[in-house]
């Protein structure tokens, strides 16, 4: 945290009902078009259809859509 504002526009992300119908997807605030999304058990921000591999639109609903459950400490 450099205490920027395009810091804080960069490190948040908006929830939204999940892309595959279920769950929450969450967008970026500064690029609302990507998503937090695992692939190849890696974490990324991608595009449904963007030029790298992790944009890949193969199962992309899927790898946007995340179950959040309760914290396991209180």
């Amino acid at each position: 945290m450099d205490g920027t504002a395009q810091f804080r526009a960069d490190a948040t992300f908006c929830p939204q009902t999940g892309k595959s119908g279920t769950g929450t997807s969450f967008a970026s605030y500064n690029y609302p078009a990507r998503y937090l999304r695992h692939y190849d058990y890696n974490l990324y921000i991608a595009s449904d259809g963007g030029s790298n591999a992790f944009d890949s639109s193969t199962s992309w609903t899927d790898d946007v859509s995340w179950a959040v459950g309760r914290p396991w400490a209180p």
